[in-house]
């Protein structure tokens, strides 16, 4: 199908539907500039975004309805490869990312302690659970005309056990996820709108709702490529004007070493400052005061009582 006239037809098509969205998103986002240059209240800014934007999946899952079970499973087998690589890459970007992996990295960096795997494992496990399954799953289920990866182990390994214990590993990652991206939802919600936290869940999942029972995979994958030109844009637009305000140049991969050279030379020069010196002295004396507490730890905690006892007895003299 793919060397086929009608195939060639088809992604002709989606090409131009791609990027007259593509163009269309751009004008919106050039409009709400304009908007709140005008005056428009930052108020209202997060809630027409956000509401634009359920909307917007939501007219795709509506469009994308389909009676087909090949349409509603697999989008019919023919999502071409560029668009499957975006809407992975959407699903990667999902919140997931941006609060629960951005807040890992941060609470526990890269390297993490004796009680936790730290940020990197996690962002490792992520992005190999997404190329083993990429690679090692999904050429198998296309080969074999198949819907689901239970149905996959069902053939592969045989029989019936196989079958339900990766239909249980499935819902049990899948009930995980999800609670984490409803409660992404709720939280994304509240904080952009105001609404309280549970308003938000019943929102963003009535849009799920729009975007997937109707037309299942088709309507999801569209609805994914989507939300990928529009992560991509919210990667791009700032770093990008960060770039040109600061290097002149609106090409950040490109002025990333000057910057990386910039700011190295700057922590130099913010290293050898008296006055950061004079408040790393300041540190360092509370760190072995600190120290000298954890040598006696019953004595400081008696010292400090008496101490607040005696403060006690000086504010009510």
């Amino acid at each position: 199908m793919p060397d086929s006239a009608s195939y060639a037809r088809y992604k002709s098509r989606l090409h131009r539907m791609v990027g007259a969205y593509a163009v269309g998103l751009l004008i919106f986002i050039g409009l709400m500039a304009w908007a709140e240059r005008s005056g428009l209240s930052r108020f209202w800014l997060g809630p027409i975004f956000l509401f634009s934007s359920v909307m917007m999946y939501a007219a795709i899952g509506i469009y994308g309805r389909t009676t087909d079970p090949e349409e509603y499973y697999v989008a019919g087998r023919r999502i071409p490869a560029m668009y499957n690589g975006m809407a992975a890459a959407a699903d990667w970007m999902s919140a997931a990312s941006f609060i629960s992996m951005a807040g890992g990295l941060y609470l526990q960096g890269y390297g993490g302690t004796e009680g936790h795997a730290g940020g990197l494992a996690y962002v490792l496990g992520w992005t190999g659970g997404f190329c083993l399954v990429a690679l090692l799953i999904a050429p198998h289920l296309r080969r074999l005309n198949l819907y689901t990866v239970p149905d996959y182990f069902s053939v592969r390994y045989g029989g019936r056990w196989p079958r339900l214990i990766a239909a249980f590993a499935a819902m049990l990652c899948s009930f995980t996820y999800v609670i984490a991206q409803i409660y992404g939802i709720g939280l994304i919600a509240s904080r952009l709108t105001g609404v309280q936290f549970e308003i938000g869940i019943l929102l963003g999942l009535g849009g799920v709702l729009l975007c997937s029972f109707l037309g299942g995979m088709r309507a999801i994958t569209w609805t994914q490529v989507a939300q990928y030109i529009i992560v991509l844009l919210a990667f791009l637009i700032p770093v990008s004007w960060l770039a040109y305000k600061q290097m002149g140049n609106p090409l950040a991969p490109i002025v990333y070493g000057a910057q990386l050279q910039n700011i190295s030379e700057r922590e130099k020069r913010l290293s050898e400052e008296p006055a950061e010196k004079q408040v790393a002295a300041i540190f360092l004396a509370r760190a072995h005061e600190y120290e000298a507490r954890l040598q006696d730890i019953e004595g400081a905690l008696r010292r400090d009582r008496t101490a607040a006892q005696d403060r006690i007895k000086l504010l009510k003299a």
